[in-house]
């Protein structure tokens, strides 16, 4: 005899039924955290052509979880990949601007470094890590790389004389050593930056193989504030990146009277502080003339 159940009464009972037998899904898996995580990358921002660089990936798996694989792109290139189950867990590829030789692998994927870059090695470097699934999570992280050429040669400034008299106009220019890409110049006076207002880019070279050069111009009045204990220091910083940083300096004097700069009683070529003959150093010549043609 098959008893027929009413269709309000399995309503019912039901929900109890699940309570009873644990029917409920399990907890779902996502709530466990991150499989893979991601706990230090580092790709340096600016590199000096034809260093070695590292670039890291540190990583933790959690309990619950497998590494499958960590790979490295550099723009949409994957160039090395370390995969724990396979025999050959590190196996590395040749793209534009890196080759195989220059890659290599170590402490399970978490570093790897690329040696001596060129110029083309600039590019997006994207660390991936997919845990062993399914769901196969993914985590992924990126920055950005770029080479440079970095120049031995401080700034030069030319244009400078030793001594200017209050009012005249300081007209100095800065040119940077060749580099890729331009370094960066700025201006100070007395150790304080110059206002934009004052400075101007005058030249912009670049040569048949990519280097650049830039050359700023200051121009500035000069007034009796610009001195301090009569001299005047005028300074030119060139920076590119956090890989060059180095300075011209030039010493401004004041003349210690008008008198003086109009007799041209010193150099002004910036060269020697020696006094050179004046006026005064035939007096005391001509005294003894006109002494001798009163003397026996």
């Amino acid at each position: 005899m098959v008893t027929i159940v009413p269709a309000w009464l399995l309503l019912v009972l039901l929900p109890a039924c699940r309570a009873e037998m644990d029917l409920s899904p399990p907890s779902s898996l996502a709530s466990l955290g991150p499989w893979v995580q991601v706990q230090r990358f580092l790709v340096p921002r600016y590199v000096a052509l034809g260093v070695n660089v590292s670039l890291e990936c540190d990583y933790v798996v959690q309990q619950h979880a497998t590494l499958y694989s960590l790979k490295w792109y550099k723009g949409s290139s994957q160039f090395y990949q370390y995969i724990p189950t396979m025999p050959q867990s590190h196996t590395v590829f040749s793209v534009g601007g890196l080759h195989q030789h220059q890659v290599v692998p170590g402490r399970e994927g978490r570093r790897v470094v690329v040696l001596t870059v060129g110029m083309a090695a600039s590019d997006v470097y994207r660390c991936e890590l997919v845990a062993e699934g399914p769901p196969f999570h993914t985590t992924q992280r990126s920055a950005n790389m770029t080479v440079v050429v970095v120049p031995k040669e401080a700034p030069v400034i030319s244009g400078s004389r030793e001594y200017y008299q209050q009012n005249e106009q300081v007209s100095l220019n800065c040119t940077a050593p060749l580099a890729r890409p331009s370094v960066a110049l700025t201006w100070f006076v007395n150790g304080r930056q110059v206002s934009p207002g004052n400075v101007r880019t005058v030249e912009h070279f670049t040569n048949p193989v990519g280097l650049e050069r830039v050359t700023a111009l200051l121009s500035l009045r000069v007034s009796h504030d610009h001195f301090r204990d009569g001299a005047m220091n005028i300074t030119c910083v060139g920076q590119l990146a956090d890989l060059y940083h180095r300075s011209a300096e030039v010493i401004i004097r004041e003349p210690s009277s008008r008198w003086f700069a109009s007799t041209n009683l010193y150099h002004t070529s910036g060269a020697s502080e020696t006094p050179t003959a004046g006026p005064l150093a035939v007096i005391p010549w001509t005294i003894v003339a006109i002494l001798s043609l009163f003397l026996p």
